[in-house]
């Protein structure tokens, strides 16, 4: 187990001054006071997917989703507003890893070299960042003449950078990172393009706009026709997949699995709402009841190019 990990894992174990307990029952007992703590704490991930009806019509089957290849790719790497080692310790490989084991539900599987395969998947992963609300922190008043009264942005969608000629994978890397703030923020985790829905009723709106207010740790694929890109450098973009949790009281290095667990359902997908589902943190395996989902798996309209 990394550094990271035993440091926030690690509990004390009391023992009352007149008992007597030998050190095997006690490393039992401590033990086992850990797993049980660490298995009910809660990953409650948020998840957003999105695919051109294309792309729906022909990954979806009456038998299932359709067998499909892929090679990963790194996209950008964006750290916290705050200085978290933990985003440091795994490694492109051992996130990819986790992502392709988790894959195989959507029946993805590992191209055979990197120059063949139906995909390619940018992974963008990292932590977003929150400001600090300047009205909040100095407690300025709606009647304070100096307060900003400006109305909000705009969401936009971000991920709309296309490609000038490509002439290796190298490109695809440069072409995604320079297209990307050095920084993100939760709005660009799909959570902001919910709230932008027709018709959100006050309840999801407060409860969404609760899931903006921290830190979140978050993946992010983007999927490419890679035929398409080797044959005829033309870059397009299938589909989109976001998954993130909030950071407070955990680290990347237990994170990124659940991350990679609460999505399995939804890699490819075009989400008519957005899902919101539940696992642990860590890696293994523990029952922590049924999957919480407020999103319906369906073809929508395209809208990657928003």
């Amino acid at each position: 187990m990394n550094k990271v990990t035993n440091q926030n894992k690690r509990r004390q174990c009391p023992i009352p001054r007149n008992m007597k307990i030998s050190l095997g029952a006690l490393a039992i007992s401590c033990f086992a006071l850990t797993s049980e703590i660490n298995a009910a704490k809660t990953a409650r991930v948020f998840v957003d997917s999105e695919a051109s009806t294309s792309y729906n019509e022909r990954k979806e089957s009456e038998n299932g989703a359709e067998y499909e290849t892929y090679v990963f790719i790194k996209g950008k790497s964006y750290g916290a507003g705050f200085k978290d080692k933990s985003l440091t310790v795994p490694t492109f490989g051992e996130v990819v890893e986790t992502l392709a084991e988790n894959m195989k539900d959507r029946n993805y599987y590992p191209s055979a070299s990197p120059e063949q395969g139906d995909l390619l998947i940018v992974v963008h992963y990292g932590s977003t960042m929150v400001e600090q609300d300047l009205e909040e922190l100095f407690m300025l008043e709606a009647t304070d003449p100096y307060a900003d009264q400006s109305d909000p942005e705009t969401f936009t969608e971000v991920y709309n950078d296309t490609f000038d000629e490509i002439s290796d994978l190298d490109d695809i890397v440069r072409a995604n990172v320079a297209k990307h703030a050095n920084s993100m923020d939760n709005q660009r985790l799909g959570i902001g393009r919910a709230l932008n829905r027709k018709n959100i009723n006050q309840t999801e709106e407060f409860d969404l706009r609760v899931e903006l207010e921290d830190e979140r740790y978050f993946i992010i694929m983007m999927a490419y026709d890679y035929e398409k890109l080797r044959e005829n450098k033309e870059k397009e973009l299938l589909w989109t997949t976001r998954f993130s949790v909030p950071a407070i009281g955990t680290n990347f290095v237990d994170a990124y699995p659940a991350l990679a667990r609460a999505a399995r359902e939804y890699y490819g997908t075009s989400l008519e709402k957005y899902a919101k589902s539940r696992t642990h943190f860590g890696t293994g395996t523990v029952d922590i009841g049924d999957l919480e989902t407020v999103g319906i798996e369906g073809e929508t309209e395209d809208n990657l190019e928003k």
